[in-house]
């Protein structure tokens, strides 16, 4: 009976240290509602000119508020990072059904 006890208890440390171990891959849903959103939010009168003509990729999420939350932002210009920034995280959307918890990715492109 103990040999199975211990042999139990060794299967059960074995599997979640494997399941620690697993590599999940986060979900990245592109959702035209919150993409439209972050569009609004970006659509300022004087738009900088060292931004124009460069592109990035945000991934974002929102919190239990309705807030957005950025995560990440792909880009090679730190004024355009900036402006994202300044303008997107932390700004609530608009009404609507949005999943908590799930990650967004919007592409942004700035016209010259």
């Amino acid at each position: 009976m103990k040999k199975i006890f211990y042999t139990l208890i060794a299967a059960l440390v074995l599997n979640t240290g494997l399941a620690i171990a697993a590599d999940y891959e986060i979900d990245v849903v592109p959702s035209k509602a919150v993409a439209s959103q972050v569009y609004k939010m970006l659509d300022v009168p004087n738009i900088p000119d060292d931004i124009r003509g460069h592109k990035a990729e945000v991934r974002l999420a929102v919190d239990r508020g309705n807030y957005l939350r950025i995560l990440t932002i792909e880009t090679e210009s730190p004024a355009l990072s900036e402006f994202i920034k300044k303008n997107v995280d932390f700004q609530r959307l608009a009404k609507g059904t949005f999943e908590q918890g799930v990650v967004y990715k919007v592409p942004i492109e700035v016209k010259e």
